[in-house]
């Protein structure tokens, strides 16, 4: 076999070796989901139990308690109930009449706490584990991303909740929420509110998903013959506009949270399964911003490696009990009792609400 009919053989090879990972991984990201042979039952379920609103879209109807049951062929993954407060939050323990900080807390279904009970989301067990110290808003609505806080920020939604100036704002974000702020991949919310990149680079607000004209989705063919697609998936990663976007849309979040409270910390739990150069992109443009960054690895360090120890089950990746609990105890210790120290060094007798 002379030399150009040896590189014609190798090239076939690579050739062919490629079309089959390709088709490997397009066939992988075809198949059903993990726990795809489960679904809701309860109260959860049904559409009188929501209302609708512009400003964030959606939200359980105030004062109920609604079960919630995720259920397999012969199986139940969980059995619980969800109460639900005056303004349409979850339920929280009375609040101290003094606190030394005040927590909001913003996120989607890991924050409100699908799949446990009350006394067993990170925000009841921060508040728990404060000692009457700590006031916590529990602000998770399920389902929802970045885009949602912005929206209730501006509203004044969140605003009337509070009975206190927070020390802290803490946002739990999920690699999901790039797709969710341009309404890709949030099919459960067409009613959510809208935001474009404005020349000056902030979000503007621009009406609802379901406000018209739609939007075009958002074309994800990245590199050759689309691999990004093929081998990550569409639900994993964002286009650089959304990102650009999420990212835009949550500093100005902590805008308005510092119109509100100056002093008041932000941070973001980064609680992401994988390394990419978008959510690395996002991360420095959040710490830039003033933002401050925890990642998982920092939260519980072998999550990426045992996620199943810290997960409801194979059927449900929501936060277990314990995984709330090592949560809480993370913004306590990391967070607010380091804020607590730093002030009491720097000014003795000075309390949280002070705090540089």
């Amino acid at each position: 076999m002379d030399r150009r009919s040896r590189w014609l053989l190798l090239g076939l090879n690579l050739g062919a070796a490629l079309a089959g990972v390709l088709a490997f991984t397009l066939y992988r990201s075809l198949q059903p989901a993990p726990g795809s042979d489960t679904h809701l039952e309860g109260g959860i379920t049904r559409l009188e139990n929501y209302d609708l609103f512009d400003d964030v879209g959606y939200l359980l109807k105030p004062d109920q308690r609604v079960t919630a049951r995720r259920v397999g062929p012969g199986r139940t993954i969980y059995d619980v109930t969800y109460g639900i407060g005056p303004d349409g939050f979850r339920v929280m323990p009375p609040e101290p009449a003094d606190p030394g900080a005040c927590i909001a807390l913003f996120g989607d279904s890991n924050t409100f706490g699908i799949g446990v009970q009350d006394s067993e989301t990170y925000a009841w067990r921060l508040a728990e584990r404060g000692k009457g110290r700590l006031a916590v808003y529990n602000f998770g609505i399920g389902g929802s991303g970045p885009h949602q806080m912005l929206a209730g920020l501006q509203s004044g939604r969140f605003r009337k909740s509070l009975r206190c100036t927070p020390t802290h704002v803490i946002y739990f974000f999920i690699v999901e929420h790039i797709g969710r702020v341009s309404g890709r991949l949030a099919p459960w919310d067409p009613h959510g509110p809208r935001y474009r990149l404005g020349a000056d680079g902030k979000p503007v607000r621009d009406g609802n998903f379901d406000t018209r004209p739609h939007d075009p989705p958002p074309d994800l063919d990245e590199g050759f013959l689309g691999w990004r697609r093929l081998v990550h998936g569409i639900d994993r990663f964002g286009t650089r506009g959304e990102t650009e976007l999420t990212a835009a849309i949550m500093v100005e979040s902590a805008r308005e949270i510092w119109r509100l409270a100056p002093r008041a910390e932000f941070h973001v739990l980064f609680w992401t399964m994988v390394e990419d150069k978008r959510l690395d992109e996002l991360a420095k443009d959040l710490t830039s911003a003033g933002i401050v960054i925890d990642p998982v690895q920092r939260i519980v360090p072998d999550y990426r490696d045992h996620q199943l120890r810290y997960v409801i089950g194979r059927d449900d990746g929501h936060p277990r009990p314990m995984t709330h609990a090592r949560i809480a105890d993370y913004i306590l210790t990391q967070i607010v009792a380091k804020r607590r120290s730093a002030a009491a060094s720097a000014a003795p007798g000075v309390g949280l609400s002070h705090a540089p």
